[in-house]
């Protein structure tokens, strides 16, 4: 089955979805976002282009395979 993730813009609005589901009886759960880090669209352009800019001076790392398998959790 295929999952549905809402962002309500505010309490009442999750309220409000929280009880519509309950009341249908469809199995949900409420994650903490605290943690996620989200970017607006500028900030994810404007850090990509940055990324750009390393790149192109040449400030790059390389890793070594053992430390791509450790950054990877592998």
């Amino acid at each position: 089955m295929e999952s549905i993730t809402i962002y309500p813009k505010n309490e009442k609005q999750k309220s409000l979805l929280k009880s519509l589901l309950e009341e249908m009886k469809v199995r949900f759960e409420i994650a903490n976002t605290k943690d996620d880090i989200w970017l607006s669209e500028e900030d994810f352009v404007a850090k990509i282009d940055k990324s750009l800019t390393q790149a192109e001076q040449g400030n790059t790392k390389t890793l070594t395979k053992d430390k791509q398998r450790e950054f990877l959790g592998l």
